[in-house]
């Protein structure tokens, strides 16, 4: 047997579900290295078959997490809307130590660890992510940019920009044409809270009145917009490599906007209820192909594990679209989202020892699962 046939490994597998919700039984999976070169309900031939018992998933993406901010004790009641979060989590910063915040990651890849999550999208505020690297989870660490000026040369990419409140006109602007120069997706947080739309269009806000005072500044310089698409589009913000997260107050002219610009959409459904700033607009994102979810942090949520958000989505939704619809929100539309090449042919699984009748269903039960590599 010649040294690149060896190579090949031939599995037998009890249920296996697509990354497009598609499910098989009793299927024959053959691996090379890093890549799955076939799928085949017929026994390969010349190639000892492992069976596996069980059902292996595709590895979930979780697009959209704050895993420096996991040891914040957080509770929704705590909190009677966004502003009393937000005010209670810009105090809380000023605490953190550099232990603290290590800490706090590890624990929150602790809580990643059985939901079979291995893709994140992970926004790095204090640059601790950035500097880690893991075997058991693919990290895509987005550095955190706040303020009004910031050198962007030397600064590592994928960059974000925290949101329309936090980061001047001008350097949202200076982020966005980097991410097209060095070509990275750049994330922000956008349409959260509908005081977003106020604060661009000039009119009465909470920031201003609120928030802004109680940290000592003013409002940035910014052009008066119509809403917060129109002010992305100012910036020049507006494109392929964006990634708009939450868009919970964004009317249908404007996602269907984000959607003509081929921009990306992460959805972050229990942070949002949790702080009261209601729920995102679903049905016009069905279908697209940059569509993704994401648990935010454990400073707006009470667990890391995306399937909670696809629950939620789901009954939030009557159970009116149907789960292999919205599978594709924790699988394809978060790889799309965060460019992870060769998702599809990944030898790498979310795995059960349980073969339920639908495992979609099953995934309601939010059991444990684990990672493996064929």
């Amino acid at each position: 047997m010649s040294k690149d046939t060896a190579a090949v490994k031939a599995y037998k597998v009890s249920c296996l579900v697509e990354p497009d919700g598609t499910i098989k039984r009793n299927v024959y999976l053959v691996v090379k290295g890093n890549k799955v070169l076939e799928k085949t309900f017929r026994r390969p031939e010349a190639l000892k078959v492992k069976e596996i018992k069980g059902t292996l998933y595709p590895p979930f993406v979780n697009a959209h997490t704050h895993l420096e901010l996991s040891a914040l004790s957080f509770s929704p009641d705590k909190f009677a809307s966004f502003f009393d979060w937000l005010l209670w989590i810009i105090s809380k910063r000023q605490t953190f130590t550099e232990d603290w915040i290590e800490n706090s990651f590890q624990r929150g890849l602790k809580l990643l660890e059985s939901t079979g999550t291995y893709y994140i999208g992970d926004i790095s505020s204090f640059g601790y992510s950035k500097r880690y690297s893991s075997k058991k989870f693919h990290l895509v660490s987005f550095l955190e940019i706040i303020g009004k000026e910031k050198n962007l040369k030397g600064l590592q990419p994928p960059l974000s920009a925290h949101s329309v409140y936090s980061v001047s006109f001008e350097l949202l602007k200076e982020i966005a044409v980097d991410s097209l120069e060095r070509n990275y997706p750049f994330q922000i947080h956008l349409g959260e809270v509908v005081d977003e739309q106020l604060l661009v269009s000039g009119k009465s806000n909470r920031f201003e009145s609120l928030i802004y005072p109680e940290i000592g500044r003013k409002k940035y310089p910014m052009p008066e917009s119509e809403n917060l698409i129109d002010y992305l589009k100012k910036a020049d913000a507006l494109h392929e490599n964006t990634i708009a997260v939450h868009c919970t107050n964004l009317s249908e002219k404007e996602i269907e906007t984000l959607i003509k610009h081929n921009a990306s959409i992460v959805l972050c459904p229990r942070s949002n209820l949790h702080l009261k700033v209601g729920f995102p607009s679903v049905e016009p994102f069905i279908g697209y192909e940059k569509i993704a979810l994401g648990t935010d942090g454990m400073s707006t949520n009470l667990s890391l594990n995306v399937l909670e958000e696809l629950k939620t989505l789901y009954y939030r939704l009557d159970c009116k679209v149907s789960l292999k619809k919205l599978f594709y929100t924790v699988t394809l539309g978060g790889a799309n989202t965060l460019r992870i090449e060769n998702y599809r042919v990944s030898p790498i699984f979310s795995y059960s020892p349980q073969t339920p009748e639908n495992p979609l269903d099953f995934l309601l039960t939010l059991p444990s699962l684990k990672i493996i590599t064929l």
